[in-house]
């Protein structure tokens, strides 16, 4: 295990010792927990933009959510 010193603000530090006291859990344990879940959700917006940026094509014709046929597109996609 690697250890890391990280400073918080206070608020912060007051809402993670609040929230270890509601959830009776281990402050390391949470804020492991925490931590990893805040890391995963970020890697994970990182790698959308990266892969939204590779598709996104200068000039393509841009269609509304509200003008999309749902029902018909989805229906085609479930058909093999």
């Amino acid at each position: 295990m690697v250890n890391a010193n990280v400073a918080f603000s206070k608020e912060t530090l007051q809402h993670f010792a609040k929230l270890v006291e509601l959830t009776k859990q281990p402050s390391q344990e949470l804020a492991e927990k925490l931590f990893r879940k805040a890391t995963d959700r970020e890697i994970e917006d990182f790698l959308v933009s990266k892969i939204s940026d590779e598709h996104d094509v200068e000039g393509a014709e841009m269609i509304k959510s509200e003008d999309v046929d749902w029902d018909t597109l989805l229906s085609a996609e479930a058909k093999p």
